[in-house]
């Protein structure tokens, strides 16, 4: 069988910031040349992981970069079916596909090539701050940075009960309160993480998704607390640190099938420490799963 290539696809677009700052569509460039900082330290295909007291080689999975999708400016449709082709050409290239949005509406068009190339059932991991299942608004329409969980459940294989929320917090809109009794959507909201260990904040978000074939997971940046990640889309007080992102994530990148990294903001940031953050999480996930 070919080799599975970790596959990275710039998705530059902000056009679903819609309540949250603009912006984000600047953010594959800028977590691209952040990341520089840790290739460059790959030699001879190898690179030592300092913590893990572990030496990666890249001989049997390269990093490929697929470049950016076309983004159509005055269409949301046109924008979404392009990022839709060019996952599906990744996941048929047999390759991983690691996507920088982005504002946080980018994860559906992922998320409905994972599920229209495969044929089985599709859980999602979501990391944080917010719960992004509004249906339809005025303001926001129905392909917002708010409704892309929302229009995820829309498809055919993904249920409510495989979906895990991780890091959501603070205030929200009231019908949520019925909403999430009624769909059984699970969460592991911030401060119950806080009180976790990360090992148990694994195996909880893998217990919801022991039943599917494929998952999907989707790190937003504002999952971090602002202190850690000042160039986000909204800054929500309480938040998740490095090093417990880290860890959890760790554990579940040998079970996932795509993921993206949203509403990281450059125009926002300061010295680079949230491009920074996402590009150690995109480094992190091609390292963990070389010889998947």
């Amino acid at each position: 069988m070919k080799k599975r290539n970790f596959g990275i696809l710039g998705f530059p677009w902000d056009g679903g910031a819609s309540l949250g700052r603009p912006g984000a569509r600047y953010a594959p460039k800028a977590i691209r040349e952040t990341a520089q900082w840790l290739q460059n330290r790959i030699q001879d295909q190898k690179v030592y992981n300092v913590e893990k007291r572990q030496l990666i080689d890249f001989k049997e999975q390269q990093i490929v970069d697929y470049g950016d999708i076309d983004i159509v400016a005055y269409s949301t449709e046109a924008t979404f079916k392009n990022a839709e082709n060019r996952v599906l050409d990744i996941l048929r290239d047999n390759a991983f596909p690691f996507i920088l949005g982005g504002d946080h509406s980018i994860s559906y068009p992922g998320i409905k090539a994972l599920h229209d190339h495969t044929g089985g059932r599709i859980g999602i991991i979501q990391f944080d701050a917010h719960l992004d299942l509004v249906d339809d608004s005025p303001v926001q329409g129905k392909f917002s940075q708010s409704s892309q969980m929302r229009r995820a459940l829309e498809l055919e294989r993904i249920k409510p009960h495989n979906i895990v929320q991780i890091g959501v917090r603070s205030y929200n809109y009231p019908w949520y309160a019925e909403y999430l009794k009624e769909s059984g959507i699970v969460q592991i909201t911030a401060r119950e993480v806080h009180g976790m260990t990360h090992e148990e904040v694994i195996k909880r978000a893998l217990d919801a998704c022991k039943d599917v074939d494929y998952i999907y997971l989707t790190f937003d940046i504002d999952v971090l607390d602002p202190a850690f990640a000042p160039g986000s889309g909204a800054n929500e007080p309480g938040g998740l640190t490095p090093v417990q992102c880290f860890s959890i994530l760790d554990g579940l990148y040998p079970h996932i099938h795509a993921m993206d990294i949203a509403e990281v903001n450059p125009l926002y940031d300061h010295q680079d420490v949230t491009t920074s953050m996402a590009a150690r999480v995109l480094f992190d996930c091609a390292t963990a799963r070389v010889g998947i």
